[in-house]
């Protein structure tokens, strides 16, 4: 008896909360939805987990390039780059161990007279307008470029130069030491130069390209040559014709209208001009260089200009150095 009174009064109460609790929905008269479970998002890209590419699961970025490992060319094992020429060690002839280099010798006596020969050497180019990248007697609707005044050295940096200034040349160069050095990267002639001008003071620097054209041309006093100084490039350089397909010293040839030596055929002159990347996703910087070099000919015209990768060190390209004031 007992436990049938228990249950009927369980049953009581039952009913008793259950009448309240739909009084208050009547009274309030708003109805309580069920809470939608909403789509996870994606914690790289921030999307919902249905929308991203990678489902939420992004494959983790080379810490080189940035890009994903799936995308890097080198799944994002970039190989160690040469701390000689700057490239990567698969890509560097010496695979990152190039060999010694040798040791210089030049007492600081000598090195103050390379240094003052080279302030000696310094030629003031006047300003002047110009076509600029068209060759001489041509015709062209091209733009004129205007260059302002500057100076640019009568020759091509020589070995003797960089060994003042580097304290080292490669073990090859053991030859004439007025040749212009070559086989030297963009960046490496720039290290030489920021050195340099610590040790001079001067604010040497490479020429820019309509500069370095415009100085090859004559400037102001141009006699409108094919070639640096002539329309006989034997005159004037070193070319496949008469160089054995070999750098000569400097300064042996006929000069141009401005006195500037080898500015055709010796080696190829890198300028400071920067030349957007020929292939897509390339991380390479590359620079420009003109003037020809010795196994060339047509090449050797005051127009004609190339490019390569700025850490590259190429046989036949050096550099001549110019500045805006001494």
């Amino acid at each position: 008896m007992k436990k049938a009174l228990h249950i009927l009064l369980m049953l009581v109460l039952f009913a008793s909360a259950a009448s309240v609790s739909t009084a208050q929905i009547q009274q309030s008269g708003k109805v309580t939805k069920p809470t939608k479970t909403e789509t996870p998002k994606c914690k790289t890209c921030g999307k919902t987990i249905d929308k991203c590419q990678y489902k939420g699961k992004h494959p983790a970025k080379c810490k080189t390039c940035g890009k994903t490992v799936d995308k890097c060319k080198y799944g994002g094992k970039h190989p160690a780059k040469c701390k000689t020429c700057g490239k990567t060690v698969d890509k560097c002839q010496y695979s990152g161990n190039h060999p010694a280099k040798k040791s210089t010798g030049l007492s600081q006596a000598e090195k103050e007279r390379i240094f003052e020969e080279l302030r000696n050497n310094m030629v003031w180019v006047e300003g002047g307008t110009f076509m600029f990248g068209v060759k001489p007697g041509w015709s062209s609707f091209a733009p004129k470029d205007t260059v302002s005044g500057f100076y640019i050295c009568k020759y091509e940096v020589t070995r003797e130069l960089w060994l003042a200034v580097m304290d080292y040349l490669p073990e090859s160069y053991v030859k004439d030491m007025r040749m212009p050095i070559d086989g030297v990267s963009w960046e490496s002639c720039q290290k030489f130069i920021d050195k340099l001008n610590q040790i001079t003071g001067v604010n040497y620097r490479f020429p820019k390209e309509d500069e370095w054209e415009f100085a090859a041309r004559g400037g102001v006093k141009s006699q409108n040559y094919m070639f640096a100084g002539s329309d006989d490039l034997s005159e004037v350089a070193w070319c496949s014709k008469n160089s054995s397909s070999c750098i000569h010293t400097v300064g042996a040839k006929k000069p141009n209208e401005l006195g500037l030596y080898d500015m055709s055929g010796n080696v190829w002159e890198w300028c400071q001009d920067e030349y957007p990347s020929p292939f897509e996703n390339d991380t390479d910087t590359y620079r420009m260089f003109r003037g020809g070099c010795s196994w060339e000919y047509e090449l050797c015209n005051v127009v004609s200009r190339s490019h390569r990768s700025s850490t590259s060190a190429y046989g036949g390209i050096g550099f001549r150095l110019a500045a805006s004031s001494l």
